[in-house]
């Protein structure tokens, strides 16, 4: 059985430290950015920080190939963070508005790193507008153009940009233009629906998620396309189309209108990008419990543990059993803030009190915001600490 001496390899790097812990696997994480870098084909990858959230394995991954190009950041206080770690290169992920937010920003601008702001409305250009007045700094800034799908009977993909159209895209490149310290230099169009959303082994669910999927894409690439080229066609010269996410790399890559793609969850590979037909990546990150108590013969009990992942309340955000692989929740306890109990049908003898059981978080950098570091395990033996974001203080991120 493989999954024993995965554990048994674990177990040993890992013997003596205090549990919780959460951990790296370094072979299986060089694994899977060569897979991302092969599932992108020779497009650029510019990488989610908020997937990984510990600056050593961004380092890592920058340092590794010069097509990880950059970084999507969660917020320009983050990634003036990461530049005073030596990092550059940053496309903010996601709008901003409040001061603090347009004052790092600044900070970034004037300290000479390549910073590009995300817009989506009139507000948002006119509070960087009205930031850098007065100055001789100049703000190059993306928009953020939603590709959701929207039949009316369903809604399929997550609520973000407004901009919708070549029209709303067109008004609001015009507004940007009139701006004396703003460029607009591209587009964000991120298909969520298709890099988010996991369509194997998730039961009836599969055939519709595979149709709906099919039909989305068809819109995000027309939508995408039309954008761009009304945008140059009223004379915009567009660097920049960033699309995709760890679940549609293949098919992003593929459409000649991006010019990057996104990746973040891959390299860890959470337990929900088990479920992507296009994409496979192996397991490389978890956190470990001890075993605290056996109250029946199959019934082992940990401490601590409720590690539940964001977004839409249901058992997918649950964290993953992962070894011994035949471990699973009890249906009324499920992952608790203080203990967890798992059933692990015929458990082998060398699971006892005191033994270690391991997990993996059903997202990915979630589990760093969590733990101040994470242990990077080669083989049977630690060879680094890796401090994570939850050891910084909450003004940076």
């Amino acid at each position: 059985m493989k999954w024993v001496e995965t554990y048994h390899r674990y177990t040993a790097a890992l013997e003596g430290v205090s549990r919780p812990l959460a951990f790296v696997d370094e072979e299986a994480f060089y694994e899977n950015a060569q897979r991302v870098l092969a599932y992108a084909s020779e497009k650029p990858v510019r990488i989610a920080t908020k997937s990984l959230r510990c600056v050593p394995l961004l380092h890592f991954l920058r340092s590794m190939s010069s097509r990880f190009c950059g970084f999507l950041c969660m917020s320009a206080r983050e990634a003036l963070y990461l530049a005073h770690e030596g990092l550059d290169d940053f496309l903010m992920g996601y709008p901003f508005y409040q001061s603090s937010e347009v004052a790092a920003f600044c900070q970034l601008l004037e300290k000479g790193k390549k910073a590009i702001a995300l817009v989506d409305s009139p507000s948002h250009v006119e509070v960087l507008e009205k930031a850098l007045s007065g100055t001789n700094l100049r703000a190059a800034v993306c928009m953020d153009v939603d590709v959701s799908s929207d039949w009316g009977w369903l809604y399929f993909g997550v609520r973000r940009s407004p901009i919708r159209s070549v029209e709303k895209a067109i008004e609001l490149a015009h507004l940007i233009k009139r701006c004396a310290h703003l460029d607009l230099v591209g587009i964000m169009a991120y298909e969520a629906q298709i890099a988010g959303v996991g369509e194997r082994g998730v039961g009836w669910k599969g055939p519709i998620l595979r149709i709906l999927k099919a039909r989305s894409w068809q819109e995000v690439v027309t939508r995408r396309a039309a954008v761009v080229k009304a945008l140059e066609g009223e004379g915009f010269d567009l660097s920049l189309v960033n699309g995709g996410g760890t679940g549609s790399l293949p098919d992003t890559s593929a459409d000649e209108t991006v010019t990057e793609v996104t990746a973040g969850s891959a390299f860890f590979a959470p337990a929900l990008f088990d479920h992507y037909e296009k994409v496979e990546f192996v397991p490389a990150a978890g956190f470990s419990l001890e075993i605290v108590r056996q109250p029946a013969a199959e019934i082992f009990t940990c401490h601590g543990g409720g590690y539940i992942a964001s977004g839409a309340v249901g058992s997918d955000k649950l964290p993953q059993p992962w070894l011994p692989p035949q471990a699973y929740f009890l249906p009324h306890e499920g992952a608790g803030e203080i203990q967890t109990p798992v059933r692990i049908p015929s458990p082998p003898p060398f699971l006892r009190i005191g033994a270690p059981l391991y997990f993996r978080h059903a997202k990915a950098g979630e589990l760093s915001q969590r733990f101040p570091f994470l242990l990077l395990v080669k083989g049977e033996r630690i060879v680094q600490q890796l401090p994570t974001y939850a050891s910084l203080p909450e003004t940076w991120v």
